[in-house]
This record gives C-alpha cells, structure tokens and sequence, in this order.
C-alpha cells in the first residue's frame, strides 16, 4: 500500500481588497484585521444626530485625508499585544476549570 501525499493549491492567495493594496501574495492576520474592512457604501439610515451625513463619512471631520491607512502600525505592537493576552487569559481559564474539575466545586452549586 503506498501513501502518498498531495498538496492542495489554494485557489486565492489573499481577499481582493488585500490584493489590491500589497499584491496577490499571502496576507498577514494583522493586514486582513485592519485594512479596509471600514463600510463606505450601502448605508441605509442616516444618523439623527447629523442627516446631512451619513455613517463614517470622511466629510465629517476637518482632516482630510487621501488614504487613512497609512496611519498604521507598521509593527503591529497593538495586535501583537491583544493576541499575547488573548492567549494568557485562555491559559488562566484553562486553568481555572482544571482547578474546579480537580476540587469538585461544581458538586456544590445548585
């Protein structure tokens, strides 16, 4: 019996909005987390609060800009920081059940 092993092309490399600012290449989580995921079309309510605008319009802030995005972080400090506690607060709550399952607290509650 042979086994053999086969690989799987992916018909995509990356989403088309992440295609069309860094290329067909293989996107990071940080680059498909953040970029272009702000809605700009196919609004269906106006705010109460301002009806000349609708949500997230640009024309609403005195800073204009061509691309906000090129406000990043080129490091990605902030979304490393959130997965490393991500990650810590889901071994401490793994712990937590191996402390209740351990000790029997369940037994108790009623």
């Amino acid at each position: 019996m042979d086994i053999k092993t086969s690989s799987v092309k992916p018909l995509r490399n990356t989403y088309a909005y992440i295609e069309k600012r860094f290329g067909d290449k293989p996107a990071s989580r940080y680059q498909e987390a953040t970029y272009d995921i702000q809605e700009e079309i196919n609004f269906h309510y106006k705010p109460l609060w301002q009806p000349e605008f609708d949500l997230y319009d640009k024309g609403r802030t005195v800073i204009q800009m061509k691309d906000w995005y090129v406000l990043k972080d080129p490091r990605q400090f902030y979304y490393g920081a959130y997965t490393q506690t991500r990650a810590k607060q889901q071994e401490i709550l793994e712990s937590n059940f191996t402390l209740v399952e351990k000790h029997d607290l369940l037994r108790n509650i009623s």
